[in-house]
């Protein structure tokens, strides 16, 4: 599938940042034309250029379809798609919108997110768009910082290293209506162009539901923008599912810090996290600046 591009780095920052798509090379100044490849699960390729010829997006019926495993998965990943600005629309075909949730990409080009199995009446087959929770919201926190520690206390229990930090940069919250259901602490660090993602926390009836998901969407694309070119978050080694969620935000293993939850750090003793005490912190990263295509394969 190939498309032309009104702005390839833009293009390419969303199919990559946003829909998680892998560029597989791209090619410059080829007759006049740019280009990035993205590979495609299961198979196949996205090629996006960028010349002569003005983007055209086609028909309503005209899809790029992502197909996940489950409804769930479809919720989750629209509801971070939506809390950092991407058009969600209806498609004309009903299926897609019982199984699936439509967004527009930068040239709007179709994108469907779909369910790989839903089952006959399934009750989550229903529109995605109308029957899910009301849409994330996520702004800066401006206010007292003091009223927000309550959610800061979620994601952190001792007491004095909070009492240290809290007030430090500047915090992100998502709402849903008029509830605040999470938020994520920004810190600048003390390497040139770095910022720490220092304390983040969803409320427990809304974990789950891609509330943290769109926090770290969120996050990145807005520092990205801001020109920081590093964000680093460390958690728990003890917090498998932390290491999990952060990986699959695009964030990699940098170091680990060796007794870094202990009394002496201000940590109640004997703190376990599914069997496995609380010791070390795991310190990942993740580049914000470099977006550009990868130029080393020759055109097709």
């Amino acid at each position: 599938m190939a498309h032309p591009a009104g702005d390839l780095t833009r293009s390419t920052a969303y199919y990559r940042e946003l829909l998680g798509l892998r560029p597989r090379g791209g090619f410059t100044d080829h007759d006049g034309y740019d280009g990035v490849f993205f590979g495609l699960p299961g198979g196949g390729e996205l090629e996006l250029t960028a010349g002569p010829v003005r983007p055209t997006a086609g028909t309503e019926e005209d899809l790029l379809v992502l197909y996940v495993r489950t409804m769930d998965e479809v919720r989750t990943i629209g509801a971070g798609l939506v809390s950092v600005g991407v058009r969600s629309v209806d498609s004309p075909n009903p299926y897609w919108n019982r199984c699936g949730q439509t967004f527009l990409d930068p040239d709007g080009y179709r994108i469907v997110i779909a369910a790989a199995a839903v089952s006959d009446g399934d009750p989550r087959e229903q529109a995605v768009g109308h029957d899910g929770p009301p849409t994330i919201d996520i702004d800066w926190h401006v206010g007292a910082r003091e009223e927000l520690r309550p959610l800061f206390e979620l994601a952190e229990d001792s007491r004095t290293q909070l009492d240290e930090y809290l007030y430090h940069g500047k915090v992100l919250l998502a709402r849903r209506g008029s509830a605040t259901v999470g938020h994520l602490q920004l810190v600048p660090t003390t390497r040139a162009g770095e910022i720490e993602l220092k304390n983040m926390a969803v409320v427990p009836d809304q974990r789950g539901t891609g509330v943290g998901r769109a926090l770290v969407a969120s996050a990145v694309l807005r520092c990205g923008a801001e020109g920081w070119s590093r964000m680093v978050v460390a958690t728990a080694a003890a917090d498998t599912g932390n290491l999990r969620f952060y990986q699959r935000l695009g964030f990699r293993f940098r170091s680990v810090e060796r007794d870094a939850f202990t009394a002496a750090t201000g940590y109640p003793d004997a703190i376990v996290i599914d069997g496995i005490p609380l010791l070390d912190r795991v310190w990942l990263s993740q580049d914000l600046h470099d977006r550009r295509p990868d130029t080393s394969a020759s055109p097709a």
